[in-house]
């Protein structure tokens, strides 16, 4: 352990049964190794044994002179109690003894430790290393240094000591006392040297300043006056140079940016004119020039480019009243929604009052790219149709190659949106899905429309709309058809309503709450939903006029037909043939009629009328039941009898005779 550090100067062990000594070289009893080997200065055999030999040491340390060593530098004990952990049942002592001076080898590798004092205490607070050659604290260090560390000025021997101290892991304290003066000695010599420094740069700037202002104030003369010169008002003579150059320069920025601001203002009304043209085709390819697109604030850096139209069909849930203030709300949304959708990826414009086109400009006419643009349509549709109630109708065309292409994807687009009528409003229709559609005729035969016909003068409502649903599954429902053909379908069809209007001598309007012209407000229609739905809105009213006349014509007819049975019914000959002779009608139909109007039959009636006619009859003793007969239109007694009996349950002669007894108080 000596040869493995350079800090223990030697150890020795000292077991306590046997009184006996034990280092490195020798054995010993302890009183002939402290009396007679190494003794301690000032240190007794009795203070020896009691203070280090004796109780449980752990750590403990003493200041003491190396005694008969070969050298007189002093050391420092420590003491450890053998086995370790046994506490006052130790065994033995283990005794070292740590070279001080290697500790102030250590020390003096520290700047300022020749001009102050070094002191390390241990746990107890013990001085045991001391560069002063005392081991007792300065009066009043001790409570200054009771915390585990920190810098402070210490007052000592009337000279300001700086106190640092700092405590280690083993305990230890290390405390150290500088004059402040010695600490603070290169601090004021680089204080003097930056003062010096200071004043020097003070000089020497002002000097410069002064001789560069008076080489510089010709030229800022020579600018006050070239900018006076363009001034309106003469500068005032009171303001200095700089004063009137800050001034000047902040009111051309003000100029400017308020010229910046107006042509902002119209940025917009130059880049909707610039697109309504190139989706027109209205401008030369030559004129398509990044610097023309850099004075509209657009630009295009991907080399394709497409257009999708946008339609509002329905805003009148968002809208508050028809007027122009709502419906350029409108398109202000619309506008703002769809640029803000499609960032860098083209600009919108409006078109037309209700229509936006957008102009796409993409890298290349993928299905990523495709994906994308669809992607953005369903994200706008579902803004515009969820959030703000309106419908719009979206039409895309191709990517084409080139920003000239422009004006062919808009027209494209345009194909596609008169798709709307037979695809219906809220759709989004793409011009690559019908390029190729094949024109074919519409299915509308001469005997369809003769039924058709029919069974609109019969006023068969279900049947006529059986007939129009058949016609729209047939052309439109189940098949591809063109704008253009669907139109002339309806057309065919709206003449055939027309053809039976004027047949019945129908002249009235379509709807009571509007005066415009039915076939306006159908082919106005913008889905061939919409016009199926107008055109059965004028199915049902023909019919109900139609059969709004037969009620009135069977009305009439009715009431004659009860009319003459009540001039009539005593008429022997009078029967439903007869009667349906009279009028020219089919006794069925006519019997069906009269019941329809009256609830009962027209023969039943007839008996009703007759058999009321013979109980008022057999009231009048002096008629006979032949005479009664006769006179309610039997031939004979017998044919009358046995319809009384049906009816009344009794026969005529009972009649009469409860009829005598019922007037005899006698028998009442």
């Amino acid at each position: 352990m000596r040869n493995g550090s350079r800090f223990i100067d030697d150890f020795y062990i000292y077991l306590r049964e046997d009184d006996t000594v034990i280092s490195s070289n020798l054995k010993t009893d302890a009183a002939t190794f402290f009396n007679d080997l190494y003794p301690l200065p000032g240190w007794s055999l009795e203070r020896v044994r009691s203070e280090v030999l004796s109780g449980y040491h752990y750590m403990d340390f003493w200041a003491a002179p190396q005694g008969q060593q070969d050298h007189a530098a002093n050391v420092i004990a420590s003491a450890f109690t053998l086995p370790l952990g046994e506490g006052s049942n130790g065994k033995g002592t283990l005794i070292m003894l740590i070279n001080e001076q290697q500790i102030f080898n250590l020390l003096k590798q520290i700047q300022w430790v020749n001009k102050g004092t070094m002191l390390i205490l241990d746990s107890k607070g013990q001085v045991i290393v001391s560069t002063a050659g005392r081991h007792e604290l300065p009066d009043g260090l001790s409570a200054e240094i009771s915390d585990a560390g920190g810098y402070k000025t210490y007052p000592m021997d009337g000279q300001a000591q700086m106190l640092s101290y700092t405590t280690g892991q083993s305990g230890w304290k290390y405390v150290s006392l500088v004059p402040k003066n010695v600490v603070l000695e290169r601090v004021n010599e680089i204080k003097a040297w930056a003062l010096g420094l200071l004043a020097f740069v003070v000089v020497a700037g002002s000097a410069a300043a002064y001789w560069m202002a008076n080489r510089n104030y010709s030229p800022i003369r020579e600018l006050v006056y070239t900018i006076n010169k363009g001034r309106s008002v003469p500068r005032s003579g009171s303001a200095n140079e700089y004063e009137f150059i800050r001034t000047s320069i902040t009111e051309s920025f003000a100029e400017s940016m308020d010229l910046k601001t107006k042509l902002a203002g119209h940025l917009p009304v130059v880049r909707a004119h610039f697109l309504s043209r190139l989706l027109k085709g209205q401008l030369d390819p030559a004129e398509l020039t990044p610097d023309a697109l850099a004075f509209t604030g657009m630009h295009f850096p991907h080399p394709c480019v497409g257009v999708v139209l946008i339609e509002v069909d329905e805003s009148k849930e968002f809208r508050v009243e028809e007027s122009e203030r709502d419906y350029a709300l409108v398109r202000f949304i619309l506008l703002n929604l769809s640029s803000e959708l499609l960032r860098d990826s083209g600009y919108a414009t409006e078109t037309d009052s209700n229509r936006l086109a957008l102009v796409l400009n993409v890298p290349d006419p993928s299905a990523e790219t495709l994906l994308q643009r669809d992607r953005l349509i369903a994200e706008l549709k579902e803004i515009i149709e969820g959030r703000f109630r309106m419908k719009i109708t979206v039409a895309t065309s191709s990517i084409h190659h080139g920003l000239p292409e422009v004006s062919r994807c808009y027209n494209e687009a345009l194909n596609a949106l008169d798709y709307r009528i037979i695809h219906g409003i809220s759709s989004i229709i793409h011009y690559d899905q019908i390029r190729d559609m094949e024109r074919a005729d519409y299915d509308y035969p001469t005997e369809v429309e003769a039924r058709f016909m029919n069974v609109l003068k019969s006023g068969e409502l279900e049947a006529a709309e059986s007939i129009l649903d058949d016609l729209y599954e047939r052309n439109i429902g189940s098949r591809d058809t063109t704008p253009e053909l669907g139109k002339l379908l309806f057309m065919n069809i709206l003449g055939t309503l027309l053809k039976v209007t004027n047949a019945l001598k129908i002249e009235e309007k379509l709807s009571p709450d509007t005066d415009a012209d039915p076939v306006k407000q159908i082919l106005n229609s913008t889905s061939a939903d919409e016009m199926v739905r107008k055109i059965k809105k004028w199915i049902a009213f023909i019919c109900s006029r139609v059969s709004e006349a037969r009620s009135e014509q069977n009305e009439r007819w009715q009431e004659r037909m009860k009319h003459y049975i009540d001039r009539h019914y005593a008429d022997p000959s009078l029967s439903l043939t007869n009667v349906a002779d009279h009028f020219g009608l089919n006794s069925a139909y006519m019997s069906a009629l009269f019941k329809k109007q009256y609830g009962i039959n027209l023969t039943d009636y007839m008996i009703e009328l007759r058999m009321a006619e013979a109980k008022r009859l057999l009231a009048d003793p002096g008629m006979t039941v032949l005479q009664i007969a006769q006179q309610v239109g039997y031939s004979t007694d017998i044919g009358f009898i046995r319809t009384f009996k049906k009816i009344e349950g009794i026969t005529p002669g009972k009649y009469r005779e409860m009829l005598q007894l019922s007037r005899d108080p006698k028998e009442g």
